[in-house]
């Protein structure tokens, strides 16, 4: 294996280390962050701080894009051209701007119709990577091997999970700004841990799947 066939195949395991252990510092940082015993200016802190933390997981997720189908094609899982690689790759480079900066910028009425899209847009790669994988179940086409193909319908899942997480935690973002701007009330709190529980639901949906779709392709079955 040539050196940078290498490097992409090493990017790509070192994606799943990344993913994992960047969700379980949040999931753990995020126990504090909720807790209405700390003052709304330590939560606050906390909240910057879990979300650069979860940069990391979202920064893998996108990545596993190009480093996925370009490590099928390395080993010959995918039939596919070089400008089709390349094109992955170009898109992974602008999602990832794209994430970076709806992370780092702060004003929300900018950034909405852009998260609106970044929604949308997962929601047409979770379809398409699904109807990816069933075609190739069908006539190993364009995957040739079922065990490639079952693990970016686990990628797909990831990326529902990921909306899940999305969908949960919308009260969650609105009781936060509430009591970050008029304080805590019980029911402002009530509404926070209950999006909060929702929320974890789904994170622990994607460390299921991550670490299946990993398992999967160490173990390579012929099915």
């Amino acid at each position: 294996m040539e050196f940078w066939q290498s490097l992409i195949v090493w990017l790509h395991l070192l994606l799943f280390v990344y993913w994992l252990g960047g969700d379980i510092g949040v999931f753990y940082t995020s126990f504090f962050r909720n807790n209405p015993k700390y003052d709304v200016e330590t939560r606050t802190l906390l909240s910057r701080i879990t979300g650069d933390i979860d940069m990391a997981p979202r920064t893998t997720m996108v990545l596993m894009v190009p480093t996925g189908f370009s490590v099928a094609a390395i080993h010959g899982y995918l039939t596919i051209s070089s400008t089709w690689l390349i094109a992955f790759w170009i898109f992974g480079a602008v999602w990832l701007a794209l994430v970076w900066w709806l992370h780092l910028e702060k004003d929300a009425a900018k950034k909405a119709p852009w998260a609106k899209f970044d929604l949308r847009l997962r929601w047409v790669l979770m379809l398409t990577f699904v109807g990816i994988a069933i075609s190739s179940f069908i006539s190993n086409q364009p995957i040739t091997q079922n065990f490639v193909a079952l693990k970016l319908l686990i990628f797909a899942g990831t990326i529902g999970c990921g909306i899940g997480i999305r969908v949960a935690a919308r009260p969650y973002i609105a009781a936060f700004t509430e009591i970050k701007a008029e304080g805590s009330t019980p029911e402002r709190e009530a509404t926070l841990q209950a999006s909060a529980k929702a929320a974890r639901n789904w994170v622990k949906g994607i460390w299921v799947l991550v670490a299946l779709a990993a398992f999967i392709g160490t173990w390579q079955p012929g099915f």
